[in-house]
């Protein structure tokens, strides 16, 4: 599911992080998520969400930028 938000890529990332966290404590009380970033562009991040599945997000450095700032 995508946000409307100005940051839709952060705000899925998150989104999907806060997810697999409570289906994670529901379930079982412990897991296994690591999650890492890259910058592979100048004005984007690559980051990687690994559990038992993986996500993988690009962000820009516009969104970083809109989300600290709080839009």
């Amino acid at each position: 599911m995508l946000s409307h938000s100005s940051t839709p890529n952060i705000d899925e990332f998150l989104q999907r992080l806060e997810t697999i966290l409570l289906q994670t404590w529901s379930e079982t009380g412990f897991g296994h998520i690591e999650v890492s970033s890259e910058r592979f562009k100048e004005d984007k991040i690559r980051v990687i969400l690994q559990g038992s599945t993986h996500y993988r997000y690009v962000i820009t450095n516009q969104e970083v930028e809109q989300k600290m700032n709080g839009s």
